[in-house]
């Protein structure tokens, strides 16, 4: 049985993990998405992923992967119907205690631990929420932490039941990956088109593996950190690759988990929403 809500409830989440790239804050991501009871896990870029912190809390979640963060919007807007949401502190953005949020399934986009998101995720967004903060100490909070307030304060507007507790801590159940064919956990995370139909690897055509996102920007493997010097970068890639220059890269190069085609980018202010 999956620790998350079901999908045909009025309210879902979903949690968008592109241009993560440290390993600690992905496997903190995933726990803190499965407590606030996330339906489903979107990956974009790397396919093989490090869970270090999650504290075996992927094995209640459900993974889709894909090549491009197109083909993820597509399969998001289209499949699933969901609305996508960035977390940025920006114009456009309104605060989360106000609740800003709408009907049906939510896709909530993180961006990178010292940059945010990138225009081009910006660009995909259809709304934007942001954490006030209530003293001058800091320019904003981790990744993790601040997806953790805002699936919190989501999961108390949609509704979401709360987990009954066992002492001072909440009962666990069994993981539901240990099911065959349950669609849960990495091991079973699947490649999938715009459509939501898995792709076959040996034929992935004009969706194959790529460098290049929405606006065909080479991967520039920057790992620009938040702050927190402990934790190692990712190797998020097997395959060579190409940096900006067309020169290619071996995979101890390929540092940004999830990183598909963003560029370093200076600090951005996103435009009212019409």
């Amino acid at each position: 049985v999956s620790c998350c809500p079901d999908m045909s409830a009025q309210h879902s989440a979903i949690l968008v993990l592109h241009n993560v790239s440290k390993k600690k804050n992905f496997g903190d991501l995933l726990r803190t998405g499965a407590a606030m009871g996330i339906s489903e896990v979107v990956v974009v870029g790397a396919e093989k992923l490090a869970a270090h912190g999650a504290h075996g809390c992927a094995s209640h979640l459900r993974f889709s992967h894909f090549h491009s963060l197109r083909t993820a919007v597509d399969y998001l807007r289209n499949v699933q119907h969901a609305t996508i949401c960035g977390i940025e502190i920006c114009d456009a953005a309104q605060p989360v205690h106000t609740h800003p949020f709408r009907d049906g399934s939510t896709a909530f986009m993180v961006g990178n631990e010292g940059q945010g998101l990138t225009p081009t995720q910006m660009e995909v967004c259809d709304h934007f929420v942001y954490i006030p903060q209530h003293a001058p100490a800091t320019a904003s909070l981790n990744v993790n932490a601040a997806c953790a307030v805002v699936l919190h304060h989501f999961a108390t507007w949609a509704a979401f039941p709360q987990v009954t507790r066992d002492g001072f801590k909440f009962d666990v159940k069994s993981p539901p990956s240990s099911l065959p064919h349950s669609g849960m956990g990495l091991k079973q995370m699947r490649t999938l088109g715009p459509d939501g139909v898995p792709l076959n690897r040996k034929e992935y055509g004009a969706d194959g593996p790529s460098d290049c996102d929405i606006d065909g920007e080479a991967d520039s493997g920057v790992d620009r950190g938040d702050g927190g010097g402990d934790d190692e970068p990712v190797d998020a890639m097997e395959s060579l690759s190409l940096d900006a220059s067309g020169m290619s890269r071996s995979k101890n190069d390929q540092r940004v988990l999830g990183f598909v085609g963003e560029l370093p980018f200076g600090p951005v202010k996103c435009s009212p929403l019409d």
